[in-house]
C-alpha cells in the first residue's frame, strides 16, 4: 500500500484533479486545523489549535505540535536552493520539498510535489518519550491512506532525475537527499527532559479530493524501562481540513 500509494500520488504533476464525469476541476486550499472541539483528546490532556496552524496535544509540560507546510513556507525556507533554474532545459529547482519557482505553463502555476508536515515535541515532563515518524498515518474521510517516506522512499525518487552522465543532476540528487536527512523528524531519537525535538514527515502529495485528514501518531512512547522499552504508550491523532474549490477550465484556475 505504501508503494502503491507513493506511486499514484507522484504520477501527477499538475496540482489539480479533473472530476470524472463533472467537466470541472477540483483547487484545493491549504490544510487548517479543524475547530479544537473536533479534535481528540484523551482524559487527562488537552488539545490547542494555534493561529499559524499549529495543532498541540498538551499533558501537564509534554507538548506534541503537527503543523502543516505550505509550499511557500518551504520555499522561504530554502531560497537559494528553490530558485536555481533558470535556463532553457534545466532541471527543476534542486529544494527536494516543492518545484519552487518552477510554472507549469498549462496552468500558470506550480504544482504541489509532496505533503509536508512539522512536527514538534517538548518534553518538560518524562525522563524521556519517544516518537516514531515511520509509524505515522494519514487517513482521510473519503478512505485514502497514507504512509510517511523514509529512506529508501527518497533515494527511489530523486535518483531516477540524474539522467546517463549528468554531473548537474547527481549534484542536485546529494544536495536534495541532504537537506531531507538534516529537515527530516529522526527516526530513532528519545526527546529526553528538558528537550525539544523537531522535524519534517514526508509524504506523496495528499489527493486533491481531500478534505478532510486525520493525522494518527501511534504508540507514542512516555515511559520506559532500563531495557529502554516501552511501558507506557499513548496514540495520537489531529484533524486538519481544507476547502474543495471547482473551477470550470485552465483559464479559471489560473485566476484562483
Amino acid at each position: 500500500m505504501r508503494t502503491l500509494n507513493k506511486a499514484f500520488g507522484l504520477s501527477c504533476i499538475l496540482s489539480l484533479s479533473l472530476v470524472a464525469g463533472c467537466g470541472h476541476y477540483v483547487v484545493p486550499g491549504k490544510f487548517e486545523p479543524a475547530e479544537v472541539t473536533q479534535q481528540q483528546s484523551a482524559e487527562g490532556t488537552q488539545m490547542q489549535v494555534q493561529d499559524d496552524g499549529t495543532v498541540t496535544f498538551v499533558q501537564n509540560r509534554l507538548e506534541v505540535s503537527v503543523r502543516p507546510m505550505t509550499d511557500e513556507e518551504l520555499n522561504r525556507q530554502y531560497p537559494s536552493q528553490s530558485n536555481n533554474a533558470s535556463g532553457p532545459g534545466d532541471e527543476v529547482p534542486s529544494t527536494p520539498f516543492t518545484y519552487g519557482n518552477w510554472v507549469d505553463p498549462k496552468t500558470g502555476k506550480s504544482p504541489q510535489r509532496l505533503s509536508v508536515f512539522k512536527i514538534t515535541v517538548k518534553n518538560y515532563e518524562y525522563p524521556k518519550v519517544k516518537l516514531d515518524p515511520l509509524k505515522i498515518v494519514i487517513e482521510s474521510t473519503n478512505g485514502r491512506t497514507y504512509f510517511p517516506w523514509g529512506a529508501y522512499d527518497v533515494e527511489e525518487y530523486f535518483r531516477r532525475f540524474p539522467l546517463a552522465f549528468n554531473g548537474l543532476g547527481y549534484l542536485r540528487f546529494d544536495e536534495r537527499r541532504d537537506i531531507v536527512n538534516q529537515a527530516k523528524y529522526p527516526d530513532d531519537e528519545f526527546c529526553f527532559s528538558g528537550q525539544d525535538v523537531e522535524g519534517y514527515v514526508i509524504f506523496s502529495k495528499i489527493h486533491d479530493d481531500v478534505g478532510s485528514i486525520l493525522f494518527r501518531i501511534p504508540d507514542f512512547g512516555l515511559r520506559y524501562n532500563y531495557r529502554n522499552e516501552p511501558v507506557e504508550e499513548i496514540d495520537l491523532s489531529f484533524r486538519f481540513e481544507r476547502e474543495l474549490k471547482k473551477v470550470k477550465n485552465l483559464s479559471e484556475l489560473a485566476a484562483n
